[in-house]
């Protein structure tokens, strides 16, 4: 089932959600949304007397638009809500360096982070869990033939750590995905260029090919992909329906492993890098019922992770904001494991009434 996207709210409400722009922003209309945003945070704190950056509520880490005023679960992912600004729409300050400072590839490299308060300056040392890690960093380079999804480890000084390695000479986006305690989620990227990079921005972009086959292998999972609508359409929710088969025997895969507190985990980004959306399975099977009953996980909240067992169906969702291609990159993990497939598809404007 596919969502229309509703337009801007003046109420406690975000975009929905994850959906990262670091170099430019998204318009609708010839609106900029930040516009909106800032417009929307400006009407809340004129009724309410305060700033965006002093409003507060409990949100969902995942899904930002989702507010209430007290403690609890949300009913799209069963995380639980933590205590943060969520009306605040400004980019932290991220300080990015490498050492070496110019990466050769082929050569181990640290990378290394800090994070500051855009308004205070101050630098941050507490942030929240969102799904098993408190920062998740992605390093996709131009072609976007290569894909890394790792996690940085944080430093006694309040610095955050890794150590890469890049396959090839060449232009790097690096993507950073963090929450701050009391602040609101943030997606940010850095650009990284290693030595030996002879080419421009022009002519090594990526030209990304629609996928003509629905089913790929990586060891011992085939995954077959279908979308719902078949042709992802500009401002509805598009599902990436996978079913999981075991490559040497056939057979549906049941024993799935939770990858990050989830049956899967999925990024997609657009042919120019600029737009893309960080999900995670949908775990809701049954919304709370009209006579106010609990809704039903997929993933019962407080269930041992390890325990638990999955597949061979997992669905993943994502709003993309133009027309063109995409590429997701989906996790699965099996065997103690983890698998990543890359899927190309495109995506359309909605037709014209």
């Amino acid at each position: 089932m596919s969502c229309r996207v509703q337009g801007p709210v003046f109420t406690k409400g975000m975009p929905p959600a994850r959906i990262g722009e670091p170099v430019t922003r998204k318009f609708f209309g010839g609106i900029s949304i930040f516009a909106l945003l800032a417009a929307a945070s400006a009407a809340w704190a004129f009724f309410q007397g305060s700033t965006p950056e002093e409003e507060t509520a409990w949100v969902c880490p995942m899904h930002p638009d989702y507010t209430m005023e007290v403690p609890g679960k949300c009913p799209r992912c069963g995380m639980d809500l933590v205590h943060a600004a969520p009306f605040d729409v400004s980019d932290y300050r991220l300080d990015f360096q490498t050492t070496p400072a110019v990466v050769k590839p082929g050569q181990k490299a640290t990378l290394t982070f800090k994070m500051f308060h855009p308004g205070t300056g101050e630098q941050i040392k507490k942030f929240e869990t969102v799904h098993e890690k408190q920062f998740h960093l992605f390093v996709i380079s131009q072609d976007m033939d290569y894909f890394q999804h790792i996690h940085p480890q944080e430093q006694p000084d309040g610095t955050w750590t890794i150590d890469a390695t890049l396959p090839k000479a060449g232009y790097y986006k690096i993507l950073c995905d963090f929450m701050p305690s009391g602040g609101a989620p943030q997606f940010l990227a850095r650009p990284l260029v290693t030595a030996g990079y002879t080419g421009d921005l022009e002519s090594g972009s990526a030209h990304l090919t629609p996928d003509t086959k629905a089913s790929k292998t990586v060891e011992d999972i085939t995954a077959s992909v279908s979308y719902d609508p078949p042709a992802c359409v500009v401002g509805l929710y598009c599902h990436m329906n996978y079913f999981l088969t075991d490559s040497s025997t056939g057979k549906p895969v049941t024993d799935l492993q939770t990858y990050l507190g989830a049956f899967g985990h999925t990024l997609i980004m657009s042919e120019d890098m600029i737009d893309y959306v960080h999900s995670h399975p949908l775990d809701i099977l049954a919304m709370p019922d009209d006579d106010g009953g609990p809704p039903v996980f997929l993933i019962p909240p407080g269930a041992d992770l390890e325990k638990l067992r999955g597949g061979p169906e997992v669905t993943f969702e994502g709003l993309m904001p133009k027309p063109g291609r995409y590429r997701a990159w989906t996790q699965f993990r099996r065997n103690d494991k983890v698998h990543t497939f890359a899927f190309t598809f495109n995506v359309v404007n909605a037709p014209s009434e």
